[in-house]
């Protein structure tokens, strides 16, 4: 007997926020998943984290998904007021994700953020400044 089943954390999470984020950036900044790169003046890192068992029925289970959404920019790439740039960043990002609460997910939101929090190898890069958000979203998977 073959398995079926759904990918739900690549298929129905990670690519619905890069297909919404392409859509709005295009080429002016790269969006990927994984481990960090250095990938430019500005990038976005969309990073699975986990997953929670919300509610389980007989006809199916709610889990809610757990992605950080990092939001990478160089400072010398940028002529003028660095954080008017950044900041306007921010606040595009955060009305994409407010924009986009229900898609394949549901209950889709952005649950926390800092600014320049960063690992070791964020550190390294010369001139990096790094914005992180924990966003949170749900799935009704194995509906029978």
């Amino acid at each position: 007997m073959a398995i079926t089943f759904t990918n739900v954390f690549k298929d129905k999470i990670l690519d619905t926020i890069r297909s919404f984020l392409n859509e709005k950036f295009a080429s002016a900044i790269s969006v990927y998943t994984g481990d960090f790169k250095n990938m430019g003046n500005q990038s976005i890192r969309i990073t699975p984290v986990g997953n929670e068992l919300v509610r389980y029925t007989t006809t199916g289970e709610v889990r809610e998904y757990s992605v950080e959404i990092a939001y990478y920019l160089k400072e010398k790439s940028i002529k003028g007021d660095f954080w008017a740039h950044l900041l306007r960043q921010i606040s595009i990002i955060e009305n994409l994700f407010d924009d986009n609460t229900s898609n394949t997910y549901f209950n889709g939101k952005l649950a926390s953020m800092v600014i320049n929090n960063k690992t070791e190898e964020e550190k390294a890069i010369d001139g990096l400044n790094v914005v992180k958000w924990d966003f949170n979203a749900m799935y009704i998977n194995n509906v029978s």
